[in-house]
């Protein structure tokens, strides 16, 4: 047998004993099925890293090391479960071995099924591929897909899985969702540690910053997976900014592309976007999704953000100047379902005219806000549905909405929202 290295093996930073002609992996995963003769011999073997006589542990061992990948369970079982403190030990150092060579016949035969003909037990593909296809589901079985991108999704998951801490992340993907969440907020404080790395003492007492590293696209996209599948409800809201790792790894550049890679990155992104829920997350998934080219689910989020109870009236107003911004009629029937809230969001104060000493108040509430969004992105004119612009005089234009720029008196409220009425009974 020739040691050569390989593409995977240098992928997973192992030397493999393979041919110098080995032929071509089957696409189908039955075929990494270990035969219980196989399985037999592992087992006896292993038993035998007990005997008694040196020479035969030896000789027990060598023959594991070389059945590779066909002894991993048989090594699994007496790493964990004999009583033999010698066989548990020897187990132990040949487990890894073993492990790294079964994950890459897996990803082998991954890779090989170009097609997509077989279902592979490969931690986080599943979810992946559900993903890049938008897959349509109904209790539990897909009734819709896009297949166009499957061979390029291939490729990329196979990129996810070529460093050990992105392949460790994937691995946690299917259980606890509070476990996930852990480990993606502790891989997204590492990333930002990397990039940001703090200042270490040398000899001679020399201050000097400990070595910087940028996050690849595999990792955010391993990140954003990660995160996608736990949801934003056990994320810290002080976790370390992911925007800055975004831009940092290039992804921002990839989501723009059109290209199958860049497609790929456009549905990671967009599904990471739609399982953000909290307000600050949403906060920063909505300005994310702007810089990255996709106005319409900034839109979406901006309106989850803007009807939020939990937000903050500064959120609130953000989201409503996104709106403005980017929004267009598609976004009014939603932004509608936030006409009747009279939660209050800014309170104006002004001088009375020619009563210097006293002050009137007039409540923004937030179906006011809705409202003045709507007449903005319908292109009407706030002002005539009695609505006041405060800054009108300073000659600011509505691109530069914010939410304590329009007010309206108390007694004009009612009448502004039947006029909206009776204009979308025109203009549905």
């Amino acid at each position: 047998m020739l040691r050569i290295p390989l593409l995977f093996a240098a992928m997973f930073g192992f030397v493999a004993e393979v041919s110098a002609a080995a032929p071509s992996p089957s696409p189908d995963p039955k075929s990494l099925i270990v035969t219980e003769t196989e399985l037999e011999r592992a087992r006896d073997l292993v038993q035998k890293l007990g005997s008694d006589q040196y020479a035969d542990r030896e000789e027990a061992e060598l023959a594991l090391f070389q059945m590779g990948r066909l002894a991993r369970t048989a090594l699994l079982d007496g790493a964990n479960n004999d009583n033999n403190a010698e066989v548990r030990s020897r187990c132990q150092g040949l487990l890894h071995r073993a492990t790294t060579l079964e994950m890459k016949a897996r990803l082998e035969v991954f890779l090989a099924d170009a097609d997509g003909k077989f279902e592979h037990e490969l931690a986080g593909w599943n979810e992946f591929r559900s993903i890049v296809r938008q897959e349509w589901t109904l209790l539990g079985h897909s009734i819709w897909s896009d297949r166009s991108l499957d061979r390029i999704a291939r490729t990329m998951f196979a990129e996810l899985l070529s460093t050990p801490v992105n392949r460790s992340i994937l691995f946690a993907i299917g259980g606890q969702q509070e476990e996930l969440s852990s480990i993606a907020q502790t891989r997204r404080q590492e990333l930002y540690s990397q990039k940001y790395p703090r200042v270490i003492v040398v000899a001679g007492g020399v201050r000097q910053p400990n070595v910087q590293r940028d996050p690849t696209q595999a990792d955010i996209l391993t990140l954003l997976l990660a995160e996608t599948q736990a949801g934003s409800s056990y994320i810290p809201p002080r976790s370390a900014p992911i925007s800055i790792l975004i831009q940092a790894s290039g992804f921002f550049q990839a989501v723009k592309g059109t290209d199958e890679r860049g497609r790929v990155c456009q549905a990671i992104a967009t599904a990471w976007c739609e399982s953000r829920h909290d307000p600050v997350d949403m906060y920063q998934a909505m300005s994310l999704a702007n810089n990255m080219g996709l106005p319409d689910q900034s839109c979406q989020i901006a309106i989850r953000l803007f009807q939020s109870k939990g937000a903050t009236a500064s959120y609130r107003g953000l989201a409503a100047s996104t709106l403005v911004r980017v929004g267009n009629e598609k976004h009014i029937a939603m932004l509608e379902k936030a006409m009747t809230d009279n939660t209050l969001v800014y309170t104006v104060r002004k001088q009375v005219p020619g009563k210097p000493n006293e002050l009137e108040t007039h409540d923004i509430q937030l179906r006011d806000i809705a409202l003045v969004v709507s007449l903005i992105i319908s292109k009407q004119t706030p002002e005539d549905y009695g609505f006041v612009d405060q800054y009108k005089a300073q000659g600011s234009p509505l691109t530069t909405y914010n939410y304590t720029r329009f007010y309206v008196p108390e007694k004009a409220r009612d009448a502004a929202l039947v006029k909206w009425k009776a204009w979308r009974e025109k203009n549905p």
